[in-house]
């Protein structure tokens, strides 16, 4: 017997011929970055239905929002946007999760997956009210309704200023959290339930609001303030029953956290509380579960600290959707009991494995989707965004629907089975699995079409070091690049292999990489450091299964190793001959030979251009080297010094890749010779910090650092010893590689060679002289030179000291200087001027500045003391002491010359006008002097 569900949406084509093909790919990623999206209220929504569409010419986009992460019913989403960007100045009642619907004109669709959008607001007014509370008001409800804000914000109630979790009320004054499952007393979250009328419920209460989320997470405001009265009255409690008003999962914990579970119940006398497992066995704190039996609880090894309206789940470690925690509330022979089922956010539905996008099958065969369902939640399966629940379902859970070419479909824990599948089922098979942690979703494209045997192409693509003509590949050596080749056919293949030239480079079959993408199967080769070995056939099959009969199909793809031609200097650096740069230089009397090579794939050509006047015999050498992966042709040219003082030749290369000819020159080689010499001239220098001061003082502190240098010809090659004269062995030693480094220079006639420490001289060295002793050596002679060396353990440092004691004596000097005269001058300036007056630096005062006892007077003087600049207001006014000041000087009252001097005339301007103002005018002869 079958149970006939509605069809929403019937599809009568019947496809004579092979449908469309059509594949929609979301970008998983976008998705995933976007998962959660939180904006400011009054700013732009802006998010996208990230996608591709191949085969279609014509898209259409659909935006839904809901409250839920996912809904099966179209009357609880609301569809927001048409287009594919959805942009919307943000609203408060925007927040919510939208999912797109993306629809090709063939008939193909699919859901993204949600982007939960969270609009944030936070305008909190504050109010306020008295109540009164009566004696016979069972439940007394404060309502803090008035909060306008988003994510929901923490709430916290407070009596008198105090938080009433602190309060010692048991359990009649309870904060509403979680779910309300009562609705007689119009209970709301973040309600304030005063239970049992008690005189201490007086006082008064607010509402505290504190903001969270990304914009207003820790702004607080008051959104109620009550002032609440008890009224005096002895009326009885209408009723006693027990009823559970509200329970709380304690939000969505992650596995290994802790959450409190909460219930609240109104009943008279004030209800008792007890926690229950899911066998209705009572809980206490000591309980710990091992989960040794299916009934057991569905927490293994979980602690619980039972309180009195609240249990404490610890250390939260595997789930099990099928277990619940229950809340049980007693009260005067009644008793209420709510089932608690905790939300793990780590529990969200998950898929085991990715899925291959799409898959090709012919008419009347079964398709088997294995969606991979690993953490299970709610699944729905869909066939073009239609819940495959509205087709025909028979008794035992099968479907079927033949207006779209379905005989049988079956659902088992994520695997979808249809059975005889037709052309006209061609679409997109989702799988949606969503519980109150989240939503997710995978899908594939099936399409139904004639078998069609298997075939394979290459389609590896160009790039800037690879050439792709048909199905052979150019390639320059040392590039990285991915051979590809893919299959088709109807079923789609089911396997692709590629195979190597040769066991040389069978180590690139391990990169083989295998997609089924588009009803194609993919096989990419990962070739990295292309390098001759890699040329050769590289041979790529599929097969597939039409009828019972396996067809196979193989291409041949030909890699070539190429490489532009390269034209070095490859003359030997031997016991007789030196090679710098494009200079050659033999020894006099022994023979010499110069080369130059010529590099690249295919193997290079290679000339040489010579004077007239050129000497020395020419011979072309080819090479293959094996080791570097690359062709060589080298020119060398031998010469005779008896025959050829000096020569110069030049070396091209050419070759040609994809019928492109290139070129490469090296520049001419100059070939001479030069005398033979034994080393001489040989010399050690000290080049470290101390050698400025003495060439023999090394300090511990510092780096060893020696040069050693030789005139000769060919270059010289050198050997570094040294002894420590204060040891008894008193032999030179080798210095090993492993705590010592030298670097060798080489010019014509002149090489040297540079020692230093790994470190400083103190980690190698334990005594104070050591000897050091560097030996020069040529195919002619060698010749030693020794240099002795001081290791001192203070030199530097008592360097460095004295110079800082010297530079510190002398910035104090200067600065007790320059206190000093500071202090005089203050002194001076302040009028001061008898050492009397002057203090302690009386001593440091020269006698000028001290008036001298004034001498007897001379009733009939010969001369009168002036101050010339003065002398309108202070002839005959007073007498001055002779030569008692720098600036008084003698003077003839009978010569009238003197009388004013024209060098003081600037200063009479500080004559006063008139008699009264004789003393200021003396006041400020004072301050002069």
């Amino acid at each position: 017997m079958y149970l006939i569900i509605l069809l929403s949406y019937i599809t009568s084509l019947a496809f004579s011929s092979d449908p469309a093909e059509v594949f929609i790919t979301v970008d998983e990623r976008y998705f995933k970055q976007n998962a959660e999206i939180n904006i400011r209220s009054g700013t732009n929504l802006d998010i996208d239905c990230a996608s591709t569409v191949i085969g279609s010419s014509t898209v259409n986009y659909k935006w839904y929002r809901s409250k839920t992460p996912y809904t099966s019913q179209k009357d609880q989403r609301v569809q927001v946007s048409q287009q594919k960007n959805l942009i919307a100045l943000a609203e408060p009642s925007h927040s919510g999760y939208y999912m797109c619907l993306i629809s090709s004109a063939e008939g193909y669709s699919v859901f993204t997956p949600v982007i939960h959008v969270i609009i944030e607001y936070f305008d909190i007014v504050t109010e306020q009210d008295q109540v009164t509370i009566e004696p016979y008001e069972k439940v007394f409800v404060l309502k803090c309704s008035h909060i306008n804000a988003n994510p929901p914000p923490v709430v916290t109630w407070k009596k008198d200023g105090i938080d009433v979790t602190n309060i010692n009320s048991g359990s009649n004054v309870m904060h509403v959290t979680g779910k309300v499952v009562d609705k007689q007393y119009n209970i709301e979250v973040n309600d304030l339930l005063l239970l049992n009328y008690q005189d201490t419920f007086a006082g008064t209460y607010t509402c505290d609001v504190e903001g969270t989320g990304t914009y207003f997470r820790g702004r607080t405001s008051v959104a109620k303030s009550y002032s609440v009265k008890t009224a005096a009255s002895n009326s009885l409690m209408p009723d006693n029953s027990t009823r559970i008003l509200f329970i709380d999962n304690g939000g969505k914990p992650r596995v290994g956290e802790s959450v409190t579970l909460r219930c609240g119940a109104s009943g008279y006398p004030t209800p008792n509380y007890e926690w229950q497992d899911t066998n209705n066995v009572k809980l206490t704190t000591s309980d710990v579960y091992d989960r040794k039996s299916a009934n057991k609880i569905r927490y293994q090894n979980e602690y619980v600290e039972v309180l009195e309206t609240s249990m404490v789940v610890k250390s939260i470690k595997v789930s099990d959707d099928n277990e619940e925690y229950k809340c049980a509330a007693l009260s005067g022979g009644t008793k209420s009991v709510e089932p608690i089922r905790l939300t793990l956010s780590d529990m969200k539905p998950q898929f085991n494995k990715s899925m291959d996008n799409s898959q090709y099958n012919i008419p009347g065969a079964t398709v088997i989707i294995d969606f991979g369902l690993k953490v299970k939640g709610n699944p729905i399966y869909l066939w073009n965004g239609i819940n495959l629940a509205q087709f025909v379902m028979s008794e035992d859970g099968s479907t079927s629907d033949h207006s779209r070419g379905v005989l049988a479909m079956n659902f088992d824990d994520g695997i979808l089975t249809i059975e005889n599948i037709q052309k006209n089922a061609s679409g997109i098979f989702q799988c949606i699995a969503y519980n109150e942690a989240g939503m997710v979703t995978q899908y594939k494209t099936v399409i139904i079409r004639d078998a069609q045997p298997a075939e394979v192409a290459h389609t590896t693509q160009s790039n800037e070091d690879i050439t792709v003509l048909g199905n052979n590949i150019h390639s320059v050596r040392g590039a990285n690049f991915t051979m590809q080749c893919t299959g088709s056919g109807n079923p789609t293949p089911s396997d692709i292999t590629i195979d190597v030239p040769d066991s040389s480079s069978a180590s690139v079959t391990s990169s083989l990489v295998k997609v089924n993408k588009e009803g194609k199967y993919i096989g990419n080769l990962l070739i990295d450091k292309v390098s001759e070995a890699y040329a050769g056939n590289y041979s790529c099959c599929t097969h597939n299964y039409v009828a019972g009969q396996k067809n196979e199909a193989c291409i041949t793809i030909n890699l070539a190793v190429e490489e532009r031609v390269t034209v070095t200097q490859n003359s030997p650096d031997t016991d007789y001959t030196l090679v710098i740069g494009n200079m050659v230089y033999g020894t006099e009397g022994y023979p010499l030979s110069a080369s130059c090579k010529a590099t690249g794939l295919p193997r290079p050509t290679i000339s040489i251009t010579r004077s007239e006047n050129s000497c020395g015999t020419v011979s072309t050498i080819t090479k293959s080297n094996d080791i570097e992966f690359t062709d060589q042709r080298i020119i060398q040219v031998d010469y005779e010094s008896d025959d050829c003082p000096t020569d110069e030749f030049q070396c091209c290369g050419e070759n040609t890749i994809q019928g492109t000819p290139y070129e490469h020159c090296y520049e001419a080689i100059a070939v001479s010779f030069v005398k033979g010499a034994e080393p001489h001239e040989v010399r050690i220098e000290n080049i470290g910090t101390l050698a400025l001061d003495d060439s023999s003082l090394v300090s511990l502190m510092e780096t060893l650092s020696l040069n050693c240098s030789a005139k000769s010809f060919p270059e010289s090659t050198f050997t570094w010893e040294y002894r420590n004269t204060g040891s008894s062995a008193n032999v030179f030693q080798p210095l090993d590689n492993l705590n010592f480094q030298t670097s060798l220079t080489k010019t014509k006639g002149f090489t040297f060679s540079i020692l230093n420490t790994d470190g400083v001289a103190g980690d190698f060295f334990t005594g104070t002289n050591y000897e050091f002793k560097c030996t020069a050596k040529n195919v002619f002679g060698g010749t030693s030179v020794i240099k002795r060396i001081q290791i001192t353990t203070s030199a530097a440092n008592e360097v460095s000291a004295n110079v800082y004691l010297s530079v510190g004596i002398v910035l104090f000097v200067l600065a007790l200087i320059i206190i000093l005269i500071m202090y005089i001058f203050f002194l001076i300036s302040s009028g001061k001027k008898n050492k009397s007056e002057l203090g302690c630096m009386r001593h440091c005062i020269c006698k000028c500045c001290e008036p001298k006892d004034p001498p007897v007077v001379d009733p009939h003087p010969h001369f009168d003391y002036k101050l010339l600049t003065l002398e309108k207001v202070a002839t005959n006014s007073f007498h001055v002491p002779a030569y008692s000041h720098p600036r008084l000087v003698p003077v003839d009252t009978s010569d009238p010359s003197t009388s004013r001097a024209p060098v003081y005339r600037e200063l009479e301007q500080m004559t006063l006008q008139s008699q009264s103002l004789q003393s200021k005018t003396m006041n400020k002869y004072e301050e002069l002097f």
